[in-house]
C-alpha cells in the first residue's frame, strides 16, 4: 500500500515538473523570438549537442551508480535470503 501511495506522489511531483518546464519553455520561446539572430562560431558544438552529451554522461552515471546499489541490496539478508 505504502509503495502505491510514494508512486502516485512521484506521479504527481513529475507532472507538477514537467507542467512548470513547460511554461518556462513557452515563456523563454516567447521572449527569444523578439530577439536578434545572433552568430553562432562553426567550431563550437551546437547547443543542443551539449544538452545531449551532458544527459547522456548523466544517465551513465545514473546506470552506474543503479548496478552498484543492486548488488549491494542483493547481498542483504533479508528474511533469511538475499534481497
Amino acid at each position: 500500500m505504502a509503495v502505491l501511495e510514494i508512486s502516485e506522489l512521484q506521479d504527481k511531483v513529475l507532472e507538477t515538473v514537467r507542467t512548470s518546464q513547460d511554461s518556462v519553455a513557452d515563456a523563454v520561446k516567447g521572449i527569444t523570438a523578439k530577439l536578434p539572430t545572433l552568430p553562432y562560431p562553426e567550431q563550437l558544438p551546437k547547443p543542443a549537442e551539449i544538452v545531449e552529451r551532458a544527459f547522456g554522461f548523466a544517465t551513465q552515471a545514473v546506470d552506474v551508480q543503479r548496478s552498484f546499489v543492486n548488488k549491494v541490496v542483493s547481498s542483504l539478508p533479508i528474511g533469511g535470503q538475499s534481497a
